[in-house]
């Protein structure tokens, strides 16, 4: 018998030996083709100017924006409610859960009344939390009903795999469209957790759906380039089970159930009246392809920001590469004020962006921005920008690597007074409840702001969390 068990860990030692060295190779080829870092070309640099994102007088868009989650859900009910021909709908993540599910019949109601739904969802994202779902396949399987995953995980391409889709928004007709920075699940939408997510949508209303060069033309022919990419694949039901049948049976129950529960979402709904008028509304976003890519929509975001007098960014985490440092000091010294609100670590929702906080802390001030840690009754993960007092920058770009380099991402620059003030003093409640880091070390306290010792276990988390990760931070 001992030689037997000897026999067998000499085995599973040779095994050991042959498979590690392969698999640090897997890893590499998976990590690795992303950790050089692009600058744009000249050519795009010289090509965005500005005082294109700006209007001289009172332009064809309307908007509204979005901050509470219930809300959210309700205007996206409303928003395909409203479609008669085409619905378009692209998300990082959606999940079977209680508003994914309210979304899925909605979008299946939308289907049986004849409109054409195309579904866009990351490949990651998707495969894991949708793949297996009834109520997706069911909605998926509709003739009306068509459904792409951008960039599936192949385990035959590991360098693929780090270049994700992280545009959300949902659009229908040429009429109306939501953007922003929410995923489609219960801690973005409706008021189904007792912690959620704060976040951020601008809803588009287009008063004159003939005007060309609209915001709204520019996020359909996005939308219609990155459907058509090869790296885009078909997500095909090719039969009708048994269980996808009950599934359908139970989209159309809980769509009736969504007009009780919210009647509001389904009456007649006055887009004019709900929102306010903007000089102009433009797309900014990164280059589409499943690739290592230039940072486009960073430096759309640099140029916009350059010698603002005031500039106010909020963003979940904050994780820079040695060129993004430099971009900010260079901002902070042709900028009055550059300010940036994120999640304290105390409350952050994301281990990976916390423990980076806490490693590149001091390297963050020196660029001469002021932090300040936010530390309210649920996590942020508002993504905006406030420039002066006319620009206002809302999506999905977080102030990180990922963002910058590695994701798809989309944001809408508002040229609009109204709008720009209100964020601002939404900014000066969360500034109420943040400690503010200033670039010369001194600190000043929110009157709202109330200390949380973090635990032990939090403490011992972080303490070998921010060792493990200085070698990946580029993927974060």
């Amino acid at each position: 018998m001992t030689r037997l068990i000897r026999h067998i860990l000499k085995g599973l030692w040779r095994l050991w030996n042959i498979f590690w060295p392969i698999f640090l190779i897997y890893v590499l080829l998976a990590i690795l083709p992303s950790a050089p870092h692009q600058r744009v070309s000249e050519e795009f640099a010289s090509s965005f100017q500005a005082e294109d994102c700006y209007g001289d007088s009172a332009g064809k868009e309307r908007i509204l924006c979005i901050d509470d989650n219930e809300e959210a859900l309700l205007w996206r009910l409303r928003v395909i409610e409203t479609a008669q021909e085409e619905i378009i709908f692209s998300t990082f993540e959606m999940r079977d859960d209680n508003s994914g599910q309210d979304v899925m019949a909605a979008l299946y109601a939308a289907a049986e009344r004849g409109v054409h739904v195309r579904i866009l969802v990351d490949g990651l994202t998707g495969y894991y939390q949708l793949h297996d779902s009834s109520h997706f396949q069911a909605l998926v399987s509709h003739e009306n009903v068509e459904a792409k995953f951008y960039n599936p995980v192949n385990p035959a391409l590991p360098w693929k795999i780090s270049y994700r889709l992280h545009d959300k928004y949902l659009m229908a007709d040429d009429t109306v469209y939501i953007l922003g920075g929410r995923n489609t699940y219960d801690l973005f939408l409706g008021d189904y957790v007792e912690k959620a997510n704060i976040d951020r949508d601008i809803l588009v209303y287009e008063t004159d759906t003939t005007a060309e060069g609209t915001s709204l033309a520019q996020v359909q022919e996005y939308f219609e380039e990155i459907w058509e990419l090869s790296c885009c694949k078909e997500f095909v039901c090719e039969e009708l089970s048994e269980e996808m049948q009950t599934a359908a049976v139970a989209l159309e129950e809980h769509y009736a159930w969504l007009g009780e529960s919210y009647p509001e979402a389904y009456g007649e709904t006055d887009y004019a009246a709900a929102t306010i008028e903007t000089n102009q509304v433009t797309l900014l976003a990164n280059p589409m392809e499943a690739e290592n890519r230039e940072p486009e929509l960073w430096a759309m975001l640099q140029e916009l920001m350059t010698g603002a007098d005031d500039v106010v960014i909020q963003t979940p985490y904050i994780v820079c590469s040695r060129d993004m440092y430099q971009d900010l000091t260079e901002l902070c010294e042709s900028a009055g004020s550059v300010e940036i609100i994120t999640n304290a670590v105390e409350s952050g929702a994301n281990p990976f962006g916390c423990t980076d906080y806490l490693n590149q802390k001091k390297n963050i001030l020196e660029t001469g921005v002021s932090v300040c840690e936010f530390l309210g009754d649920d996590s942020t993960h508002v993504k905006t920008f406030l420039i002066d007092n006319r620009l206002s920058v809302v999506g999905s770009y977080n102030l990180d690597m990922r963002s910058t380099y590695l994701d798809t991402e989309m944001m809408l620059a508002i040229d609009c007074e109204e709008l720009n003030a209100k964020l601002r003093d939404e900014t000066d409640e969360c500034k109420e409840q943040s400690k503010r880091n200033a670039a010369d070390g001194t600190v000043q306290y929110g009157a709202e702001y109330q200390a949380v010792e973090l635990t032990t276990k939090k403490k011992a988390f972080y303490a070998v969390f921010r060792i493990f990760i200085w070698p990946i931070r580029y993927l974060l």
